[in-house]
């Protein structure tokens, strides 16, 4: 005998973004899933820490804080993507290990649902970098899809 389970809702979407053509696939995956689901949008760009460097006349540059005023403005300007389609989306930007940063932000938003992309990295870059997204599916509180390069491809071969 079947038992029924408690329907379990999608009401807030973590999109975790690097800008990339992978990021930006992913983000389609959710503004489908979100207007399913009548769900928001959470985008999410995490900055790693940058060491300072000296030029040659000894000023000190603070990359970090030139890569969050990019980060910024990049974040701002897919929220107003996801907008003009109607779609309810949030731009948040945080510091330190991308996976862990994104791992934290889903715990302590409730974030129903984390989309993200892949890069499809295997054999040595992948032991050498590698895979956030591997980590986050290992560690967040909840589900994960991860929409790879693979996917990106067989789209375009179907339109």
């Amino acid at each position: 005998m079947k038992k029924n389970s408690p329907k379990q809702t999608i009401r807030k979407i973590l999109v975790p973004t690097d800008f990339s053509s992978h990021s930006e696939r992913a983000a389609e995956y959710a503004l489908m899933l979100a207007a399913k689901f009548e769900a928001t949008i959470d985008l999410l760009h995490v900055v790693e820490p940058f060491p300072y460097s000296v030029t040659d006349t000894m000023t000190i540059i603070n990359h970090g804080e030139a890569l969050k005023t990019i980060a910024a403005s990049l974040l701002d300007n897919a929220r107003a993507q996801l907008e003009q389609k109607g779609m309810k989306a949030e731009s948040h930007l945080a510091s330190g290990a991308p996976d862990q940063e994104i791992v934290d932000w889903a715990r302590d938003h409730a974030i129903d649902l984390i989309v993200m992309g892949t890069h499809g990295r295997t054999g040595v870059r992948h032991l050498l970098l590698g895979s956030v997204a591997e980590k986050v599916v290992h560690l967040s509180p909840c589900p994960v899809l991860t929409v790879t390069a693979e996917a990106r491809k067989a789209t375009k071969k179907g339109t």
